[in-house]
């Protein structure tokens, strides 16, 4: 290899910070490197050298390598503290980081102070004086020296380091130098520290600081969240779409609190309108978007058949929606823009609806996202909410916004929650990020898979394990009556897209014993569901309603070719909602997100991890078994004809029960996926960010623009302007594809 002739163009390559913190005596080795890698044969490599104390790598600059080869180096120190630093140079893009382990963080966290001190001062910033996690990152920029310093507690390496480029990225700011300390701490509340320092090449407006700060704290909130494993299972729901359907209908059900809230302090409501944007625009009416928020807004909960009816436009034009006695006049359905859907572009969501209502004082405007699998957040109310509603707790109205506090002796009107049940406890910390972290937690305690699942869960919502028991086997109670439903029916569904296949597949398994095995009847119990699910029937969803038939299919087929008991049905249900419910704090299952990888490859890994726990697999082999489904679902894409949840949704269904249950045989055989769980997982969420906006339940590709695709989308046509003839916003989305 060449040397450099100009050694300084070797000085100008590299930030400042690296001739003040990396040892002479390395610089003429990361020279050596750096001019192989500027060369043709350098292109995608990455170098690695291992100094006295410490490792170094140079790589390309960009987000997934940062994440992929860093990440690597990472894991090898998951239990102890360490240090590590980043030079960049974005013009040349390339990054070389210098990694030490533990006996250098001391004095990288101290500098000189006792580390006792240091983690008092950190409990002082995040806990409060009752003793509870107040918050999880503060963040601070110093304008002379131009650092971000970002403090975090209990979040996983991988999301801190996602997160920090990607925020940076999207703000279009060049930062030559990081610095990133990890420590432990033995408090109950808080078990990880890291302190970040960032240099910014250029100075930064207080304007553009403020929003900096504002995406860091929503982003690692989004990432520490603890959720319920139900959110994943669950809930009970009239077809066809879980983020769609169940997730509009619970934002009509929120948006309904709040107009009840704003009606409580005496003002009287007179109209309400509804506009919808991104995915729900889209392919909203074919999902019942629209009747599903109207039904919400009427008071309907996402399993009451009712609000089919009482979400129709000509119902609601006649009869308008009742508030505790007042009847507003409903306004209608209008679709958003793409212009419109661009004001919402750092929430990273494609589920918007905008609920506005009139009162006799004034006009108000809640905008609420559903974020997949049902779930949902209120992020506005007239400006951004400081903490968005899931309507898990009660809020308080308080003027014109909602806290999540009143103050002592305050009389405010209540926006109530909305689901039943335990109240979730917020406070609880979860003790593992990542799929690695809950495979080490498992040894280090000695405790089974199934048993860590059911204390986190009970812990988290506060009650019992009968209780959790018992809700779960409510929900199997339903799976299995859409099963028995779905395979008795030969009735189409609206259109006649889809209707009778699973019936004929179990008629075909009972007269060839060639198919009559767990992968045959799953694939028609799972057909069975999903044909439900697209005649509007109730379902569960899990972790969509889009893919709901995968994970009672297999359950169902297994539990007829074993005897297994009832309980054991519940137990393998706990493990899949819990392990979906993990996945999903680093990738949402909702296919306007990421595709149809994930919808149907979610599904299909939560079914391969309950047959792998009931055929007796360990932590490793089920999680194993949960990440070859996820892998050899990647790229899928999502492409409803029509927006209807039914071409190819429903025999996707039926054959990737069959991918489940084979990747449980493997993974249960000792077979292991080659890539790392929590890499295939970041591997996941970079296809789908990757995925055209037309693969991600828009209908503008795939399936959807073939010529029967076409043929369908002109036959609903009629039902779209339905809901939107009246909207001076009405577009065709095929016009405005990427």
């Amino acid at each position: 290899m060449k040397r450099t002739a100009d050694p300084e163009a070797f000085v100008a390559s590299m930030p400042p910070a690296y001739f003040e913190h990396v040892n002479p005596a390395y610089h003429p080795q990361h020279e050596l490197f750096l001019d192989y890698f500027r060369g043709d044969q350098g292109e995608g490599r990455v170098f690695n050298f291992q100094g006295d104390n410490e490792q170094y790598l140079l790589h390309n600059f960009d987000p997934e390598s940062i994440r992929r080869h860093l990440g690597a180096a990472i894991r090898a120190l998951r239990d102890r503290p360490f240090l590590y630093r980043s030079y960049v140079n974005t013009t040349e893009r390339f990054i070389l980081h210098e990694i030490f382990p533990d006996p250098h963080v001391k004095g990288a966290w101290s500098a000189g102070e006792p580390l006792k001190a240091v983690f008092q001062r950190f409990r002082e910033t995040f806990v409060d004086e009752r003793g509870r996690l107040a918050r999880h990152i503060v963040v601070s920029y110093d304008q002379a020296s131009r650092n971000f310093q970002i403090l975090c507690v209990n979040v996983a390496h991988q999301t801190l380091v996602s997160n920090l480029w990607e925020v940076f990225g999207s703000h279009l700011v060049d930062v030559d130098f990081v610095e990133v300390a990890r420590t432990f701490d033995p408090d109950p509340q808080v078990r990880t520290f890291y302190r970040v320092i960032a240099h910014c090449t250029g100075p930064q407006s207080r304007r553009e600081v403020s929003s900096i700060t504002t995406d860091f704290a929503r982003y690692i909130r989004h990432f520490t969240f603890t959720m319920s494993l139900f959110d994943l299972v669950g809930p009970a729901m009239v077809g066809p779409s879980s983020s769609h359907t169940a997730g509009a209908n619970r934002i009509g059900q929120i948006c309904r609190s709040i107009i009840l809230a704003v009606a409580a302090r005496g003002e009287t409501v007179r109209s309400v309108r509804v506009r919808l944007l991104g995915s729900f625009a889209d392919t909203g009416v074919g999902h019942k978007t629209p009747v599903a928020i109207a039904g919400g807004l009427a008071g309907l909960d996402t399993d009451d058949e009712a609000m089919l009816r009482a979400g129709s436009p000509e119902y609601l034009a006649s009869h308008g929606i009742d508030f505790g006695g007042v009847t507003a006049r409903f306004d209608g359905f209008t679709r958003g823009t793409p212009g419109d859907l661009a004001v919402y572009h750092r929430d990273k969501c494609s589920n918007i609806a905008e609920v506005a209502f009139v009162t006799d004082r004034k006009e108000y405007v809640v905008t609420g996202f559903s974020i997949g699998a049902g779930n949902v957040e209120i992020r506005y109310f007239g400006g951004p909410l400081a903490e968005p509603l899931t309507g898990k707790h009660d809020m308080f109205l308080k003027g014109d916004t909602i806290v999540a506090v009143a103050a002592p002796g305050q009389q405010l009107p209540v926006v109530r929650r909305i689901f039943e049940g335990a109240s979730p406890d917020d406070d609880y910390v979860l003790r593992f990020n990542s799929f690695e972290e809950l495979i080490d937690y498992c040894r280090d305690r000695d405790m089974s898979l199934l048993d860590v699942v059911v204390s986190v869960e009970s812990a988290y919502q506060r009650t019992t394990a009968d209780d959790i028991h018992r809700q779960m086997l409510a929900y199997w109670k339903r799976m299995e009556r859409s099963v028995t439903a779905g395979i008795g029916s030969s009735r189409s569904s609206m259109f006649g897209l889809s209707g009778g296949s699973a019936s004929r597949m179990d008629g075909y398994l009972k007269d060839n014993r060639l198919f009559d095995n767990i992968w045959g009847r799953a694939a028609a119990y799972a057909t069975a569901v999903n044909e439900q699910n697209a005649r509007s029937g109730v379902i569960v969803a899990c972790p969509t309603a889009g893919s709901c038939g995968i994970l009672p299919g297999v359950l169902k087929a297994y539990a007829e070719m074993t005897d297994a008991p009832e309980d054991r049905i519940v137990q393998a249900l706990l493990i899949a909602g819990f392990l979906g419910m993990l996945l999903f704090s680093d990738v949402s299952t909702s296919g306007a997100a990421y595709g149809c990888q994930a919808e149907i490859g979610s599904a299909a890994a939560m079914a391969a991890s309950a047959v792998c726990f009931l055929e007796g697999g360990d932590v490793e082999q089920i999680i194993a078994a949960f990440v070859l489904a996820i892998k050899n679902s990647l790229g899928l894409i999502c492409d409803p004809i029509a927006g209807l949840v039914e071409v190819p949704c429903v025999k996707r269904n039926g054959i990737y029960s069959s991918m489940a249950i084979t990747a449980a045989m493997m993974a249960l055989s000792g077979v292991k996926s080659f890539v790392s769980p929590d890499e295939v997982i970041l591997v996941m969420r970079e296809v789908g960010e990757k995925l055209s906006s037309d693969y991600k339940e828009t209908a503008r590709g795939g399936l959807a623009q073939t010529r029967d695709g076409k043929y369908v989308e002109k036959m609903f046509e009629a039902e779209v302007r339905r809901f939107f003839a009246d909207s001076a916003e009405y577009y065709d989305p095929a016009e405005h594809s990427d």
